[in-house]
């Protein structure tokens, strides 16, 4: 069995501490990187002994925290046991060769400031709960103020515990890194302290400079430390006690403040909206037209969008636009009703919509439509409600040459694609395979499910192989959900997606991400506001206030033209310059967590 034990800096580069259990007795190595992702470097045995040179004989440690004090480096750790809670030291000058010094009264995770003196004295930050300071002359003996460098934020993401992580020297500022937790899920946040006074705290992040990913929610993540990689912040993490994780981030600086970029400013809302309102002289679209899927084919925006009429049935109807933004053509009867007992009120087969006026209609139908083009086909995910059961994703599709023409009585027999018994929205299909593999996104409150598939007959139910989550500490923070089909770029899949936060938990607001090209479930960058805010009276006066709800998007004559419903009453328009956008996306890339390459058995 291997476990790690601790990251250090070494000059450039990385080194990884970790031991080794064989048989009853345990060896403690070190291996190096250069990079700090690739361990591949030689292998050391390592050797911590007491002042009678007896060696140490268990590893089990915690709170490892390694720092270069001149000729030599200086270690703490802790013993992972109750019965021994104080922190050890130890010094070496080759990190192989430790000479341990004692134990130092304190019993928190602790960090020294490498190679740093305030006044001729050593300086310690620690803490578990809150920073604090020590100060030492001899490496042995410290004295502590009492009162915290670095307390608990009122408000912010660090208001509970507060780990300390690795401090690092940066021109006239120190950087110090820390842990705290959130909903279960590891926070890293940074201060900056003046090297003039180390214990003056001059900023402070208001937002984790990173946040450990939802997809580990159920793994056990624990900290490890971090270093300074190419002009980059390191931060590790072992998972499970299996594997090493690494992210790069920014190296905080003086009076750093989040990246907040206002990308709604970059949309438009065209002044034509409503583009699709409803048509009180077509009763099954007289009392809503909204929430509608969009496609570009033969140099035309097509819109498959849900109507409610005098009977309050979710049908679909049609639309076309040359310029995206201009009705050109609209359908006086829908293409597109419910006709299977899974989303007929009564849960009865229908064949005519007449016929749905003949039994008295009711609240249920087919909803929120999403479409894509795979190959020839045309593929529609959407939801099926039967007025009783919890809504479920549906899948019908048409072959391209059939919708061009206009045949809807050729939409394949709708199935269910979600299992039963719970609620599932929002299912988009991506227009290609990746990896060999069909990618489809739907949405079990609060996250974005990704699941991938050999084909598109779905004989299983989605599973929801990985997922995307809310981010707690942003206006996306209470639940997401897909919107439009993501669009292909030389940069990613461009994903534009739905939420309501906790700030405003009654609006339902836009965003977008930049997905990576062949792994979707990675996020590259993600809009750090919404890209469109229910604020018009458009979208506030109708079935449901504050809502802004997308289910389609076209890039046409470089365009982003986003398509959403507004107060789940109208069909709406915003739209940016898709260069300009694209760019600005770019900019806001995420920083991408890593598992690291190891190779300890040279």
């Amino acid at each position: 069995m291997i476990k790690f034990v601790g990251i250090a800096q070494n000059g450039h580069g990385s080194l990884l501490f970790y031991y080794q259990t064989k048989g009853r007795s345990q060896v403690l190595s070190v291996v190096s990187s250069d990079n700090g992702f690739d361990f591949s470097g030689k292998i050391r045995e390592v050797k911590i002994v007491d002042n009678k040179r007896v060696p140490e004989k268990t590893f089990d440690y915690k709170s490892f925290r390694v720092s270069k004090q001149g000729y030599q480096y200086f270690l703490t750790y802790k013993q992972n046991s109750k019965k021994d809670p104080l922190l050890h030291a130890a010094r070496s000058i080759d990190f192989t060769s430790w000479q341990k010094i004692g134990t130092i009264e304190i019993d928190k995770t602790a960090t020294l400031i490498p190679d740093f003196k305030n006044d001729d004295a050593h300086v310690m930050y620690f803490g578990e709960e809150e920073i604090k300071i020590a100060f030492s002359k001899d490496l042995k003996t410290w004295n502590i103020d009492k009162k915290a460098v670095l307390p608990k934020s009122k408000k912010g993401f660090d208001s509970g515990n507060m780990e300390a992580g690795n401090a690092h020297e940066v021109g006239d500022d120190i950087v110090l890194t820390y842990y705290t937790k959130k909903d279960g899920r590891y926070q890293v946040g940074a201060a900056i302290f003046d090297r003039k006074n180390p214990a003056d705290l001059v900023w402070r992040s208001e937002d984790p400079i990173f946040e450990f990913p939802g997809d580990f929610d159920k793994a056990t993540v624990t900290p490890l430390g971090s270093t300074v990689i190419n002009g980059k912040l390191a931060l590790y993490f072992l998972v499970d006690d299996a594997a090493l994780y690494v992210v790069e981030c920014d190296i905080p600086q003086r009076n750093s403040k989040p990246i907040v970029r206002d990308f709604t400013t970059m949309f438009k809302k065209t002044d034509k909206n409503p583009i699709i309102a409803p048509n009180p002289a077509n009763r099954w679209e007289s009392r809503a037209t909204f929430n509608s899927a969009a496609v570009l084919e033969d140099g035309k925006v097509h819109f498959i969008y849900r109507a409610l009429g005098d009977s309050d049935l979710s049908v679909l109807g049609y639309a076309t636009s040359t310029d995206g933004l201009t009705i050109d053509e609209r359908l006086d009867e829908p293409i597109y009703i419910p006709r299977e007992p899974f989303e007929t009120p009564g849960q009865q087969v229908f064949k005519t919509f007449a016929d749905h006026f003949a039994s008295g209609g009711g609240y249920g139908g087919v909803e929120d439509p999403r479409i894509t083009k795979v190959d020839d086909t045309f593929y529609m995910t959407y939801v099926a409600f039967d007025g009783a059961n919890p809504p479920r994703v549906a899948l019908t599709s048409i072959s391209v040459k059939d919708f061009l023409d206009r045949n809807w009585d050729k939409w394949e027999k709708p199935k269910l694609i979600s299992a039963p018994g719970m609620v599932n929205k929002n299912a988009v299909i991506f227009p290609e395979k990746i990896n060999g593999k069909y990618v489809t996104f739907h949405r079990i409150y609060p996250n974005i499910l990704i699941d991938y598939t050999d084909d598109l007959q779905f004989d299983n139910y989605l599973q929801g192989h990985h997922f995307i989550a809310p981010r707690k500490t942003h206006w996306d923070s209470k639940k997401i959900g897909a919107g439009a089909p993501p669009i292909k770029t030389d940069d990613g899949w461009l994903f534009i997606y739905q939420s309501v936060g906790y700030q405003n938990p009654h609006q339902y607001k836009i965003g977008a991400m930049l997905l990576d090209k062949n792994n979707p479930s990675k996020v590259i960058s993600r809009t750090t506001s919404p890209i469109v805010e229910p604020v018009e009276s458009y979208e506030n006066e109708g079935f449901k206030s504050g809502v802004a709800y997308p289910c389609g998007a076209v890039v046409l004559n470089n365009k982003l033209h986003v398509y959403y419903g507004g107060a789940d009453t109208v069909v709406c328009a915003a739209s940016a310059e898709f260069d300009r956008f694209m760019y600005e996306m770019k900019r806001d890339k995420q920083p991408v967590l890593r598992r690291a390459q190891l190779n300890l058995f040279n």
